[in-house]
């Protein structure tokens, strides 16, 4: 695991070095050397209050699942999850499992509540992307600066967005497809594994996955029946989004440039798409798809646009690794957690 990670990161290196010769290593540097230090530091600042609000996002939610859950502990298995998510290529497939089976081992909540309320957190957090990134494509087809240089980003942004809302879909609204195919993977993985272990044979069992599955559906509705909750959780994720984008806006103005707000939205949300390049945080393909919007749309040199996505970057993702490192590197120190105090 340590070797993946490992080389995962020597991808992204590598990618990133690629992008800032092909671009010019000097000119970034330049344009770094000029930058205005206190609105870099504005973006530092940003970046942790777009933490904040999304671990807020979190607390709601894992807060409806299991209220005895202390804050302190909500803020770090948030910051954790972003740790692995971010460290490890396409961690969005793993993160929210991999929580969900640390707050079970702790004894702190099933696996299947953990899980549905990690889920839930994580998506909201997601959907301002599509939020701002509309609104903003809006505005931009509206002023008519769309050009077809951008024709491929868009369609693979509303594709995904299909995606996305698709899956959601068939999730809360057609949950026997969800039991249909759990069940079956399941029963497939119990026929393998049953015949080196037998350990495997009542965990994988038809009736403990069924089980699972409505103790799954059972806390989404406990969720979703929280109206009040659910909506102070969207108003957490959109502040969040929107200080996860300012670090573009200040990172300009810290090279002498401004922004129209529309451009840094969508530079953000098509930035998202970088994300599917196999190396961590999609380092590499997030910056190229950020500077590709902000030079073709915003106007900047290549060198501008590369360095302000360099600036957002660090004042988001790199500065979530650091962070989140601290606090997976503490929790796992500190190892299981005695039973929480429902006064916490």
């Amino acid at each position: 695991m340590n070797r993946r990670i490992a080389l995962g990161f020597v991808l992204a290196l590598l990618l990133l070095g690629v992008l800032i010769r092909v671009v010019g290593g000097q000119a970034v540097a330049g344009e770094f050397s000029s930058a205005d230090y206190r609105f870099l530091g504005l973006a530092v600042g940003s970046g942790l209050l777009a933490l904040t609000f999304r671990a807020l996002v979190w607390e709601q939610f894992l807060s409806l699942v299991d209220d005895t859950l202390p804050r302190i502990r909500i803020v770090a298995l948030f910051l954790s999850a972003m740790f692995l998510k971010y460290i490890t290529p396409y961690g969005q497939l793993a993160t929210e499992p991999f929580v969900a089976y640390l707050v079970s081992q702790h004894g702190e909540m099933a696996f299947e509540d953990g899980l549905a309320g990690v889920l839930s957190a994580d998506l909201l957090n997601y959907v301002p992307y599509y939020t701002y990134g509309f609104v903003a494509l809006g505005v931009i087809v509206v002023t008519g600066a769309l050009g077809t240089d951008l024709s491929l980003q868009l369609l693979a942004f509303t594709g995904l967005f299909s995606v996305v809302v698709g899956v959601v879909f068939v999730t809360i609204r057609r949950p026997s497809v969800v039991y249909g195919l759990v069940l079956w993977v399941t029963a497939g993985l119990r026929c393998v594994l049953c015949r080196f272990s037998t350990r495997f044979e009542d965990r994988f069992a038809k009736q403990t996955v069924r089980s699972r599955l409505d103790g799954f559906y059972g806390t989404i509705d406990t969720i979703s029946a929280d109206r009040m909750a659910l909506v102070a959780a969207i108003v957490f994720a959109h502040l969040g989004m929107l200080f996860l984008m300012l670090p573009v806006y200040l990172g300009a103005l810290a090279l002498g440039y401004r922004l129209a707000l529309p451009i840094v939205a969508l530079a953000v949300a098509f930035g998202k798409l970088g994300a599917v390049v196999p190396a961590p945080g999609g380092t590499g393909g997030v910056e190229t798809m950020v500077t590709g919007v902000l030079a073709t749309l915003g106007g900047l040199e290549l060198a501008t646009a590369l360095t302000v996505a360099l600036i957002y970057r660090l004042s988001t993702y790199w500065l979530t690794v650091g962070i989140g490192g601290l606090s997976a590197a503490a929790m796992f120190l500190r190892g299981p957690q005695p039973e929480a105090n429902p006064d916490s």
